[in-house]
């Protein structure tokens, strides 16, 4: 586990049990979690910020939405944390219906704190990590934009299977003219062949 996501996740517990809920922030903070903790889910969608990492631990039996609907909600609001379900009422088609939408864990009451130490750390490692790809995918959207109209061109008609001198009678240039805004664009969005070049076109919007 790297030290740095305790540092910058928040572990966040919605349950309407406050003293298990009070237990399980203890000891996620005994080992060094930064946790916030929500007896409602109305006052978890005013007070959370989506954009911090972590993930959430979330009760199934809830007062006025159960943690599938709660998760249906956390959706459409944008949240991509990794849901662990935390719940003594699971069943089959709950614990169907959950991981289709995304859960990360479901783990049943009462849980050891080895067993939830773990579903905790593999859940903030997977948000780390889809959030270092999402960021890559806009820093490779901020390289394409970055290039020219020629240079795009150039670009696709590589990754569309043509040669120097096609492309040079398809745009009207010198075939050395084409060789130098390959090169270039090559160098600009960090590509060093047409494998890498396919790998990168693949993730931006043309």
């Amino acid at each position: 586990m790297n030290s740095q996501y305790k540092e910058k996740a928040v572990i966040r517990i919605v349950d309407d049990d406050e003293g298990f809920g009070d237990a399980i922030r203890f000891m996620l903070k005994t080992d060094g979690w930064l946790v916030s903790y929500y007896s409602e889910t109305g006052t978890f969608l005013k007070k959370d910020d989506p954009d911090v990492p972590g993930c959430i631990i979330l009760d199934y039996q809830m007062p006025l939405v159960n943690g599938l609907e709660f998760q249906d909600i956390l959706a459409h609001k944008g949240y991509r944390q990794p849901i662990i379900f935390l719940t003594a009422h699971a069943d089959v088609d709950m614990a169907i219906s959950a991981f289709r939408s995304g859960a990360a864990d479901i783990l049943k009451k009462p849980v050891s704190s080895e067993i939830l130490l773990e579903a905790v750390e593999r859940a903030v490692e997977s948000d780390f990590a889809f959030r270092q790809k999402d960021f890559r995918i806009v820093r490779y959207q901020e390289f394409y934009d970055a290039l020219t109209q020629r240079e795009k061109q150039i670009l696709n008609s590589v990754n569309a299977g043509l040669m120097n001198y096609q492309i040079a009678q398809r745009l009207g240039l010198s075939e050395r003219t084409v060789e130098t805004h390959r090169a270039n664009a090559y160098k600009k969005v960090g590509v060093k062949d047409l494998q890498q070049l396919k790998e990168f076109l693949s993730h931006v919007d043309i």
